[in-house]
């Protein structure tokens, strides 16, 4: 039996504007990306990191384009890597990093009700760009794996087989 994926549940009709021009910017500027079917979510790599591209419905007229990296998972939280992100956010032109729990991320949010594709790609950039620059930086010195290191792991590992006795 196929089963069928879960329509895209909107919460106004704005944010369902703003999600179908994301996903026709994306599909006319980006090469490969992919759509989440039961979310307003859209995914593509970029570098060593993995983006997440979610539109949230904001107030009754509005919604949030919010460009997320996965950054680095698996990393040991401490002090010093709190400091450090705390010090890269007073750097960085757009968006800022984030740790919860033991994964490091760095997203920008802007609002989508007039969103040009102009707007989109800068931020996509500046989210890639700076993710992919300080990943491997991050891990270097506080452990864990990027993105795309978790998300190669993952895939080369073998198939659990459970044995019938």
């Amino acid at each position: 039996m196929i089963s069928m994926p879960a329509p895209k549940e909107f919460h106004s009709a704005c944010q369902e504007g703003v999600y179908w021009q994301v996903k026709n910017y994306l599909d006319e500027l980006v090469d490969e990306h992919s759509d989440d079917a039961e979310h307003c979510d859209f995914y593509l790599k970029y570098g060593s990191t993995v983006l997440e591209i979610s539109i949230e419905p904001f107030e009754d007229d509005n919604a949030v384009v919010e460009i997320l990296a996965f950054c680095v998972q698996g990393v040991k939280p401490s002090i010093e890597l709190m400091r450090e992100l705390l010090r890269l956010n007073s750097q960085v032109p757009l968006g800022a990093f984030s740790l919860v729990n033991d994964d490091v991320f760095f997203s920008h949010s802007f609002l989508g009700r007039q969103l040009q594709p102009e707007q989109l790609i800068a931020s996509l950039n500046s989210v890639a760009t700076i993710s992919d620059e300080y990943d491997e930086k991050i891990v270097e010195q506080y452990g864990g794996e990027t993105a795309l290191e978790r998300l190669r792991n993952a895939s080369s590992r073998p198939p659990r087989v459970t044995r019938a006795h």
